[in-house]
């Protein structure tokens, strides 16, 4: 069996790029991470995408982006913490790149991370092309 890949770009972002290669328009810019609590099943194992979703299934928190870099020639990985109080308790699993518009460019769930009081934790989404 094929391992599922748990990020996938969102049709809005496929169908911006296409737009903007055919007609010369512009891209929105990826400005903001967004956390959830509903990325899995109840078994605990992470919920397939399918690239047209819009919203988390449980979002708790959208921050702005901490910084981003080009690891390869299409691919780009945007960086975003939590500080030691953000979402202190709170159980993350979905994860979201959000755009200057508010909309969903790219989308990830995970298995269940606990977010501990007393520590940062870093996360990071690669936006391949």
């Amino acid at each position: 069996m094929a391992e599922q890949i748990l990020t996938v770009t969102t049709a809005y972002a496929r169908e911006q790029m296409a737009r903007a290669r055919a007609e010369g328009g512009t891209l929105t810019k990826v400005a903001k991470m967004a956390f959830g609590s509903g990325g899995v099943d109840a078994e605990g194992k992470p919920l397939p995408l399918d690239g047209t979703e819009q919203a988390l299934k449980a979002e708790l928190l959208v921050k702005d982006i901490a910084s981003f870099e080009f690891i390869a020639p299409a691919t780009i990985r945007y960086i975003c913490s939590l500080a030691e109080t953000e979402l202190a308790g709170k159980t993350i699993n979905e994860l979201a790149l959000v755009d200057s518009a508010g909309k969903l460019t790219a989308v990830r769930t995970m298995t269940n991370k606990i977010k501990d009081a007393d520590m940062e934790f870093i996360f990071e989404i690669d936006d391949i092309y």
